[in-house]
């Protein structure tokens, strides 16, 4: 059986995401405002996550308790207004991505590339050996190429004999993205479209320009890391780094000897340390009144490697790709652990690029947390949908498609 949720016209001016992430789950409810097509946030609420590992859904029973209660506090917040699907994001560090190549005979008598011939060719891109248990999420065109003549974007309507695509193809390890779509459907909730989160989180947070001068778009979660590249507008590069700001808190607490939400609260607050070198005793009062001493020196060191090894694993990606110290626009950076007072700093010197922090600008309300990106972005694209549904179309969801596939035995 194929599990098929077809992108639909926006009836109502609301739109929700779900953000199911390793450490929360992030609901949130726009809403477009009647003097304008502009988003803004009608609502958001955040629970603690249960039952994911490194961004994928293990415990698909315990993930749907969670977004139960989500979508139930949103639901009583957004009254009168009635939420009766969600775009949620897939995540995890079993997501990759790989190039790929597709080439079909152009079909019409008279030689002129149609709608039927690019979806044609696309199909044929999706035809790539994959490791077992694993499948396409989707294909993502990055040029097409007529009788030989190559850099082309728009193409129908061109007359040849051999239509051919160059695309970057993303898979995801199939039993994930099964127990992910369970965990929704086992709530009251339907799907209106599964969107990766890299994908989701580079709507937020980049802009046209960026896109077209090449970016990347670095989302530090709590146990993923999350990147996407971005080349004349074309995602070029994908992939989900199975490490991330939590794998800094672990390393402070081991360090210190103490337990997670000392070290948690400890990395917030001390942050900038890890970049300044202050190597000091310092202290934090604890909920019971006790007095937690520490030496810093034993933080920087600790955290500080962990931070040098997430950026040396997304320099390793631009690598792959040749474009370690050449993207005009840089990099941004986003999600709950971009937070680390600076990190910005810290990064350029180690990566040599621009870096800067993401914010969502074409969603107001909550522009100054980039820990809900991933959910800005999905709204973003579902409203970037109705758009194209109305008749305007959007470069994005095209990439993306109308339908998210996933078989279930």
């Amino acid at each position: 059986m194929v599990w098929k949720f077809p992108s639909m016209a926006r009836k109502s001016n609301t739109i929700t995401s779900l953000d199911i992430g390793s450490s929360s789950i992030k609901g949130l409810v726009a809403q477009r405002r009647p003097d304008s097509q502009a988003l803004g946030v009608l609502t958001h609420f955040s629970l603690p996550s249960n039952g994911l590992r490194k961004g994928a859904v293990v415990e698909s029973e315990n993930v749907s308790e969670q977004l139960r209660k989500v979508i139930i506090k949103l639901r009583t917040i957004a009254k009168p207004h009635k939420l009766t699907d969600a775009y949620v994001n897939v995540n995890g560090s079993h997501i990759s991505s790989r190039e790929s190549h597709g080439a079909v005979a152009i079909s019409k008598a008279d030689q002129k590339v149609s709608f039927e011939d690019i979806k044609r060719v696309n199909e044929e891109a999706r035809n790539i050996n994959l490791p077992f248990n694993q499948e396409i999420l989707d294909i993502f065109p990055t040029e097409y190429i007529v009788d030989g003549q190559s850099g082309l974007t728009e193409i129908e309507g061109m007359k040849g004999i051999k239509l051919e695509v160059n695309a970057l193809a993303v898979s995801a390890f199939s039993l994930y993205t099964k127990k992910l779509i369970d965990s929704v459907l086992n709530t009251d909730i339907d799907i209106a479209e599964v969107i990766i989160s890299p994908l989701a989180a580079s709507r937020a947070v980049l802009t046209p320009q960026q896109k077209e001068l090449g970016v990347a778009m670095v989302d530090i979660g709590a146990e993923t890391t999350g990147i996407a590249v971005f080349e004349e507008k074309n995602l070029i590069h994908l992939a989900v780094l199975p490490i991330g700001s939590d794998n800094i808190t672990r390393d402070i607490a081991i360090a210190l000897q103490t337990d997670i939400e000392i070290a948690e609260v400890i990395k917030k607050k001390f942050g900038s340390h890890l970049f300044k070198n202050k190597r000091k005793k310092e202290k934090i009062d604890l909920p019971d009144g006790e007095i937690f001493e520490f030496d810093s020196k034993k933080m920087v060191k600790a955290g500080r490697a962990r931070v040098s090894e997430i950026l040396n694993l997304v320099s390793k990606e631009l690598i792959k790709i040749k474009r370690e110290q050449a993207l005009p626009a840089g990099i941004v950076l986003t999600g709950g652990g971009s937070n680390l007072s600076g990190l910005v700093g810290f990064s350029k010197e180690q990566l040599k690029l621009p870096i800067k922090k993401g914010v969502c600008t074409d969603l107001v309300g909550l522009e100054q947390d980039p820990s809900f990106s991933v959910a800005c972005g999905l709204a973003l694209l579902g409203a970037d949908n109705g758009k194209t549904e109305e008749g305007g179309g959007s470069p994005i969801m095209r990439g993306l498609g109308r339908i998210f596939e996933t078989f279930k035995p």
